[in-house]
């Protein structure tokens, strides 16, 4: 017998549910149990994901599809990756701007967490788990959900969101959902979840490592509060004015220069065999980049330029 096709909305009400066992479930555990408490609430999502394809009747395999990676979609995801993290990065930064002190704090409050346990746990738990966990419930179940929508980019969007609203932080809403988007993009292609579990992995991983080695590094040194670092950046721009913020999102709009032929070209290696990638989108991507840099150079230049001549900086 076919099984019933899931609507997108089933999804959404997943995700409510998953937000409520967070909110009253798994957040008091991480409150008292700190990075293991982290590994439990994962473990939660997984068999989640798992219960709600069961009560719903779906094919596992449908949902959860797994097969053995071919070695250049796998170059394909790393090379998406690199390209989806400098995307990030660029709106993050700009975003961070205008929320300078709340972001510094949230930043480093992940790092003690993640740094507090050694490096073996620590990837473990915030980079292996939710590579598995966390894209069950979101590249498996949910996204199984929107199987009946036609148009990619509307699957994309939507997924991108939810993820970003999974997260529950309005600081961490644009990296998450950008992150969420691309995940759901490398499904998409691949069909594979080992392929967006990569990425997801890749990504978490990151951050992991810098936190240990950031901490080692401190090892022995003055202490510096998170309202600190920020009291210090936010001194720095309020002098400098907006030259100062105008010059720094002209950097940040140069990380676009290179994400988006990144990202095209990750698409490329991810596509199936003879399908090949339309002249409307290498065009596409062209433009946005150009526009990246030019945009970017003519604020950096601008920026910088006015503080030279008010003498906030010297050359």
């Amino acid at each position: 017998m076919e099984q019933k096709r899931l609507k997108p909305w089933v999804g959404v009400i997943f995700l409510a549910i998953v937000l409520a066992m967070a909110q009253f479930v798994c957040f008091p555990i991480q409150g008292k149990l700190g990075l293991w408490g982290l590994a439990i609430t994962e473990l939660i999502l997984l068999v989640m994901a798992i219960v709600a394809a069961l009560i719903c009747k779906q094919n596992l395999k449908e949902v959860f599809p797994i097969k053995l990676p071919k070695l250049r979609e796998t170059f394909g995801v790393l090379i998406f990756w690199v390209g989806g993290i400098l995307a990030a990065y660029m709106a993050t930064f700009i975003f961070s701007l205008f929320f300078l002190e709340e972001m510094v704090a949230v930043n480093s409050g992940l790092s003690n967490i993640m740094a507090s346990e050694g490096m073996l746990l620590g990837i473990l738990i915030a980079s292996v788990m939710p590579a598995i966990c966390e894209e069950a419930v979101h590249r498996g179940f949910i996204l199984h959900t929107f199987k009946g929508v036609k148009k990619p980019w509307v699957i994309v969007l939507s997924m991108g969101i939810l993820f970003g609203v999974f997260h529950l932080d309005f600081y961490r809403f644009i990296p998450t959902a950008i992150l969420g988007a691309c995940l759901t993009w490398v499904m998409l292609k691949t069909e594979n979840m080992l392929m967006p579990a990569l990425y997801h992995g890749v990504n978490n991983l990151l951050p992991v490592l810098l936190s240990i080695g950031l901490q080692k590094a401190m090892t022995g040194a003055a202490a510096t509060t998170p309202e600190g670092e920020a009291a210090v950046l936010v001194e720095q721009l309020t002098e400098a004015g907006w030259p100062m913020y105008v010059s720094s999102i002209g950097t940040y709009l140069l990380l676009g220069v290179a994400a988006f032929p990144l990202l095209l070209a990750g698409t490329a290696l991810m596509k199936k065999k003879g399908e090949k990638i339309k002249g409307k989108h290498i065009a596409t991507v062209f433009i946005i980049s150009g526009a990246c840099f030019l945009i970017g150079i003519i604020m950096l230049l601008v920026g910088s330029v006015y503080m030279v001549s008010q003498g906030v900086i010297s050359i």
